[in-house]
């Protein structure tokens, strides 16, 4: 059995409750299908007014807070603070919206099953959770979570959620048995119980998400947050599994025989198609996000990654346009390994530790402001003599003018003197592996200069952002090493490691919101090729690395044993 078929039982931590710094950036934009059907599903569930989007719009510019973000609190809908139990609230409880009453959209449980093969009801194309615990599988086709979000079934022996909100179009697996933080027989030396839960759609939204809550405590719990957000289990993380979003076609292809959650919910909805088939074609937000990310479009779909807590927290997004036919991404949890179907993503295999989901950027980048996100393999295109780039041993390094960070001349042939000097040339912050690269020399620092070493680094990008970028590389440490900037390019081309940026590169680029020209001195698309050099205080260059595909670098290890090599020093 593929380790993607196994149950993977992820340990989650609790999100950070700090969104409330963030300023609001997105303008309510509520498309007009939506908010039929939204006004559609209190009607059918009995519960709440039918209101106008006249009165949605004046819900949300009668609530605005310190920081300007405007909160929704729409007319005979849930009262949070009445209907659920809010204790130790990990969220600030300002940035709720309420939308609609508890369960108006009615989460399933133990729903009705049919044979794919005979649901002629949905369509080949139509998008499919696939879930697999063991040698159960399960589809859960995203026509019936538009109308319910949750679905509580048991699979293989194991209680699990799936669940899907729209809004961000994302989708999570996991185990229902949840183990509470804090045992009620505490200090009795046994292990505490695990529980059952069922899950509901709460009414509310943080960050564009679904609430969800448990129908036990009444508390409530965060789809990509993926924990307990109040409650006595505030702070519990779920367990989750690995998630596949699949056509109908390829579930059954894959699966003969498979059963899908059915059509017949006991529930009068048109299954036939998604009332939020509008929303997904422009830019435009439901409800205000505090805080989002500004390096791809707002609904750019991919995987969200995330590892870690507090100091130590890591989170990355890949687009699916990042993950080609797969793509492996190294945590320090380990390797996760992601492919993409024509209808979504697919988490293939993630070690314990690491969490992840499929959504939208914007909802990702919202729950998780310091992600790192990962661009498609495109390589450069060199001119044909700069087929291999750079210069070799035994080159004598060449003199340069650049610039450092704080405006003032220098030349190469100077800091030679000082050698050994590990020359690495870098494209700029906007670079998520720049950045990467430099965060690892930054952790090796205290051994290259045992070793005898200065680390010198060159990048294109104006002198106040490469100090910004040396800051968030180091957490501060201006004094960790040198930058300059190469704003002329009259380093990189002659190391030989210059190149213009090919119109398909520029394209790709600018689709995911790189500003390349505008981080530039020069203003234009040229960019210096991954490379780093050893030069000993002679001026000769004793160890290189360069390679146009941005995604290799030099191994900070290799480099520190090339300047003990010159110094000596072991």
């Amino acid at each position: 059995m593929s380790l993607r078929r196994k149950l993977m039982m992820l340990a989650l931590v609790p999100l950070a409750a700090g969104a409330a710094i963030y300023k609001q950036r997105a303008a309510l934009g509520l498309g007009a299908s939506v908010e039929s059907e939204l006004l559609e599903l209190e009607r059918v569930s009995n519960r709440g007014a039918r209101v106008s989007l006249e009165a949605v719009r004046a819900a949300a510019e009668a609530q605005p807070d310190a920081d300007g973000f405007k909160r929704v609190l729409r007319p005979g809908s849930v009262d949070i603070e009445k209907e659920y139990n809010l204790a130790g609230l990990t969220i600030p409880k300002e940035q709720i919206h309420t939308l609609l009453p508890r369960d108006a959209i009615p989460a399933l449980t133990n729903p009705k099953t049919e044979p794919a093969d005979t649901a002629a009801w949905l369509p080949d194309d139509a998008r499919i959770i696939e879930i697999v615990v063991g040698a159960a599988v399960l589809g859960v086709p995203l026509r019936v979570l538009d109308w319910h979000e949750i679905v509580n079934t048991t699979l293989g022996g194991e209680p699990i959620a799936a669940t899907y909100c729209p809004l961000c179009d994302s989708a999570t697996v996991f185990s229902r048995r949840v183990m509470p933080k804090h045992s009620a027989g505490k200090g009795s030396g046994t292990d505490p119980a695990p529980v059952v839960l069922e899950f509901g759609v709460s009414g509310a939204l943080y960050n564009s998400n679904v609430l969800m809550y448990d129908k036990r405590d009444k508390g409530l719990w965060s789809q990509l947050g993926m924990h307990a957000l109040s409650g006595p289990l505030a702070g519990t993380a779920l367990e989750m599994l690995p998630v596949e979003v699949v056509s109908f076609a390829a579930f059954k292809k894959a699966h003969p025989g498979a059963k899908i959650v059915s059509k017949d919910t006991g529930h009068n909805r048109d299954y036939s198609k998604s009332p939020y088939e509008s929303y997904f074609k422009d830019e435009k937000l439901m409800v205000p996000v505090a805080g989002v990310g500004e390096a791809l479009p707002r609904k750019t779909l991919g995987v969200g990654i995330a590892v870690g807590d507090g100091d130590d927290a890591r989170s990355w997004f890949v687009p699916v346009d990042a993950i080609g036919d797969a793509r492996t991404i190294d945590t320090p949890a380990g390797a996760v390994v992601l492919t993409k179907s024509e209808a979504g993503v697919a988490v293939t295999s993630a070690p314990k530790g690491v969490r992840t989901a499929q959504t939208f950027y914007y909802s990702w980048s919202a729950f998780y402001p310091k992600t790192e996100v990962i661009m498609p393999a495109v390589q450069p295109k060199a001119e044909a003599h700069l087929a291999i780039p750079g210069l070799a041993i035994g080159d004598k390094a060449p003199d340069a003018t650049v610039t450092g960070v704080d405006g003032k001349p220098a030349r190469l042939a100077d800091l030679y003197k000082d050698g050994p000097i590990v020359l690495t040339f870098y494209r700029g912050g906007w670079c998520p592996l720049c950045t990467r690269a430099l965060s690892a020399w930054h952790n090796k620092m205290d051994a290259l200069k045992a070793a005898g070493g200065t680390f010198v680094a060159l990048t294109p990008e104006k002198p106040d952002l490469a100090a910004a970028t040396r800051e968030k590389a180091t957490g501060g440490k201006a004094d960790d090493y040198a930058v300059y900037s190469d704003g002329a390019f009259e380093a990189a081309k002659a190391f030989k490691v210059h190149f213009v940026v090919d119109e398909g590169t520029k394209a790709q680029y600018e689709k995911f919101g790189l500003k390349v020209a505008e981080s530039n001195v020069s203003g234009t698309w040229e960019l210096p090729a991954p490379a780093t050099f050893v030069i000993d205080k002679t001026g000769v260059i004793r160890w290189a690395f360069a390679d146009w595909d941005y995604k290799k670098r030099a191994d900070p290890d290799a480099v520190i044993a090339a300047v003990k090599a010159i110094t000596g020093r072991q």
